[in-house]
């Protein structure tokens, strides 16, 4: 079928150059990989524990991230707004070892399992300025996960 000098021109071709070619093909390809994984975006494996007193002062830096913060719940009351449907919010109070505080309002779309006074981690999504219906709120977090947590005495 073929002679001997077409054998050897076609193991040349095959096994030379598109060797060459292939091994040049992928350390393209791989390069390219790696200058682009440089370029990629950094996602986290897990939502931020963020400090409340901390999101006050530097909202900027946490907009639209997801973040948890801890805290005691104060002022938790049911909104039953007619322009969306009836929604949750709460104020989360964080406590500082030298006295001082601050909290922040947290959204829910379902009622929580936790009543006024309980210390939760809640986590979601932060927002400098979130508006729900008619209603506006300035450095929420819409929660979308929380825990409640044990106190020391229990």
């Amino acid at each position: 079928m073929l002679d001997e000098n077409k054998k050897d021109i076609l193991a040349w071709f095959f096994g030379h150059f598109w060797g060459r070619c292939a091994g040049a093909l992928a350390a393209l390809a791989l390069m390219g990989f790696l200058l682009g994984l440089c370029k990629m975006p950094r996602f986290s494996l897990g939502p931020e524990l963020a400090s409340v007193m901390d999101l006050n002062k530097k909202p900027g830096a946490y907009e639209a991230k997801l973040v948890c913060v801890r805290g005691e719940v104060l002022d938790l009351r049911v909104e039953d707004n007619k322009l969306v449907r009836p929604y949750t919010v709460f104020s989360l109070q964080e406590t500082a070892p030298d006295g001082s505080y601050d909290f922040i309002n947290v959204i829910s779309l379902r009622l929580p399992a936790f009543g006024k006074g309980t210390r939760v981690k809640a986590c979601g999504y932060f927002n400098k300025v979130k508006q729900v219906g008619k209603d506006t709120y300035y450095n929420s977090i819409l929660m979308n996960k929380f825990e409640e947590e044990l106190s020391p005495e229990k």
